[in-house]
């Protein structure tokens, strides 16, 4: 080990003199600043060799580590925390992960179109007769696009492909590595969160075009589960038409059971009324009262002319003039009483039992009305039961993907490394800023 050398008065006076003239050096053909600051660091530590020539190689790396220490610790984590963990996943996505086929899909649903151009829609015996008078819409497919994207995210979407069975053909086999791997033997929860982030599904909002995406490890399985799944929600929406459907006949026909009772009950009001007055039609028992007036006002004006016609002819008293008299006042009496049947304030007038009949008539015809109308869309719903009234379009069906998608090394190894490097400067920051707090 070599021994630090004692420097003389004379060599330290020469020292301190180098130093201020270096500083001091500021004739016109100086170097700039920049290279005048360098020029001054090389002539120092040049100085420094010179004056410490026994300084050992321990103490000048004691030196170094009390000067940068912080600094290898710093570069120490990144390399822990950042670099190894980024290069590790580039190996994994580049030698071991599996090749991932995706196969998209896109559909829609639309109504189907009547004969006169306009959209079908399921109709109940009320909105049918609300339909009559134009105060009934039909409504969007909107909500069955996003009816079909709920299923294809829930559990019955993965019942109905084959459930744990289809899991495990597709995603459970030796072929798929460790980490990608499905552990079929796991709970429904687990097989779930596994099926949706392997089976994506979008909805445009402006289109209603929905989106699947069908993620697995062979081309054939990709396009062959997206099938799978498209013809899985046609059936969904096939099962939920046909039960409006019926439900729409069975409102139909509930509807004409009670405007048959309605109209059943009115025809029988007015029966009751016919047999209490002992009258078919007060307004044909008004027609004749009115007949019989106008025929007795002509026989009372006959009558009246001749009793009339004798006086003029000055053979009045005559024995014929009495039995005319006595007609003609029968005849005014008939006139009274038929006048009073007629337009009288009893309960037996006809113009009373001609307002009641009025009434009990128009209930009748209101409930044939009502049973018209309900025995139509009775006939509408039976008519539209056995005919499909939504349609899953398949707009771009599924294809067989002809190379793998993922995984992506450079770019999922650059996704990781970034969010590594972020957490990791967001952590020293962190520390620095504690040290900072800590010191002062």
């Amino acid at each position: 080990m070599d021994s630090v050398t004692e420097s003389t008065p004379e060599e330290r006076t020469n020292l301190g003199d180098k130093i201020r003239l270096s500083r001091l050096d500021c004739s016109p053909t100086a170097p700039r600043p920049i290279a005048r600051t360098a020029h001054y660091v090389t002539q120092s530590m040049g100085v420094l060799r010179a004056y410490l020539p026994g300084m050992t190689r321990r103490e000048s790396s004691k030196a170094a580590v009390s000067s940068g220490g912080s600094g290898g610790l710093l570069f120490r984590s990144f390399l822990l925390c950042v670099a190894t963990p980024s290069i590790i996943m580039l190996f994994y996505y580049t030698l071991w992960a599996s090749d991932v086929y995706v196969s998209e899909a896109k559909l829609t649903v639309r109504e189907a179109i009547e004969p006169d151009g306009r959209a079908s829609t399921t109709s109940t015996g009320a909105s049918s007769i609300m339909a009559k008078i134009g105060l009934n819409k039909g409504g969007s497919t909107a909500q069955d696009s996003m009816i079909i994207q709920d299923y294809l995210k829930s559990r019955s979407a993965v019942l109905d492909v084959g459930g744990r069975a289809k899991l495990a053909e597709v995603y459970d086999h030796p072929g798929i590595d460790w980490f990608s791997r499905l552990d079929s033997s796991s709970d429904i929860e687990t097989l779930w969160s596994y099926w949706k982030e392997r089976v994506t599904v979008s909805v445009d909002g402006l289109s209603n075009i929905l989106t699947l995406r069908v993620r697995t490890f062979s081309s054939d399985s990709s396009v062959a589960l997206a099938q799978e799944l498209v013809a899985s929600s046609e059936a969904l929406i096939n099962n939920i038409s046909r039960r409006n459907r019926e439900d729409a006949l069975r409102r139909a026909n509930s509807e004409v059971e009670r405007s048959i009772a309605a109209l059943a009950e009115a025809r029988s009001q007015i029966l009751s009324f016919q047999q209490r007055n002992k009258t078919i039609d007060p307004v044909q028992s008004a027609k004749q009262v009115a007949s019989l007036v106008s025929a007795l006002s002509l026989k009372k004006i006959e009558l009246e002319s001749q009793l009339v016609a004798g006086e003029l002819s000055g053979v009045k008293g005559r024995p014929g003039d009495r039995y005319v008299q006595t007609q003609l006042d029968v005849i005014n009496q008939q006139i009274v009483d038929l006048e009073s049947a007629l337009t009288g304030n009893s309960a037996g007038a006809v113009s009373t039992l001609l307002k009641d009949f009025e009434i009990l008539k128009l209930r009748e015809q209101f409930a044939e009305q009502i049973y018209m109308l309900a025995r139509t869309s009775f006939e509408e719903a039976r008519r539209k039961l056995d005919r499909q009234q939504l349609y899953v379009v398949v707009i771009v069906p599924p294809m067989e993907p002809e190379e793998a998608l993922y995984p992506r090394p450079l770019i999922d190894a650059g996704v990781i490394f970034l969010g590594l490097l972020i957490i990791w400067g967001v952590i020293c920051l962190l520390v620095a800023s504690v040290r900072d707090s800590n010191t002062a």
